[in-house]
Formats: C-alpha cells, sequence, structure tokens
C-alpha cells in the first residue's frame, strides 16, 4: 500500500511540475511586436563623409503601451551607437498586456 501511495505521489508531483515548466516557458518566450511608428536614425555627417558605416545591435525593453524603455547596445560600431539608440527610443510598437523584449539591427551604409 505504501508503494502505490509513494508511486502516486511521485506522479503527482511529475505533473504538477510538468505543468508548471510550460506555464514558465510559454511566459518566458519572445513575443513578437509590430512596429507601428519607425523613425530611421541620422547618419552623423562626418562619418557619412568619410565612409564610415556599420551595423548596430541593440537589446530593445517594449512597454506595455509600445514605447521603448531600456535600450542597451549588444554589437556593431560604437561610434554609431548614439545615433542608432536616439532613433530606436522613438519607436512605437503595438500595445501588449506585458512589456517584452527584443533585438533589432541598424545598418548604417554610406553610400546610400
Amino acid at each position: 500500500m505504501r508503494a502505490i501511495r509513494r508511486t502516486c505521489a511521485a506522479l503527482s508531483l511529475l505533473i504538477f511540475l510538468s505543468a508548471t515548466a510550460s506555464h514558465v516557458r510559454s511566459q518566458n518566450s519572445p513575443t513578437v511586436r509590430k512596429v507601428v511608428y519607425k523613425v530611421a536614425p541620422k547618419y552623423p555627417p562626418e562619418l557619412k563623409q568619410n565612409s564610415i558605416g556599420g551595423v548596430v545591435r541593440l537589446a530593445i525593453s517594449i512597454n506595455a503601451n509600445g514605447s521603448v524603455g531600456r535600450v542597451t547596445p549588444i554589437g556593431g560600431n560604437p561610434i554609431l551607437v548614439d545615433a542608432a539608440t536616439v532613433a530606436v527610443k522613438q519607436w512605437k510598437y503595438i500595445p501588449a498586456e506585458h512589456p517584452t523584449n527584443t533585438e533589432v539591427q541598424l545598418d548604417f551604409i554610406p553610400r546610400q
């Protein structure tokens, strides 16, 4: 009888942990939020003139109301980070129930 109780208890615990883990995964899964207003970065004239370009990758947090909160550089040309950050902070996304995080990439091409 004790063996059956232990087996049932272990099975119940396994089912509970499995359900909890899948719930946590669904909350942390990345949600794609659509940009509804986007500002292009202002290419610093001296950099464009000297054909200095590159890519900037940013990690951003999007507030529930769709505004951009925290912006953190995660890669790319460091001298272009300020221009990219100023632009991305003006972007607006579709509102959602919860804040989300995503990564964006901005390309600075001097000959365009």
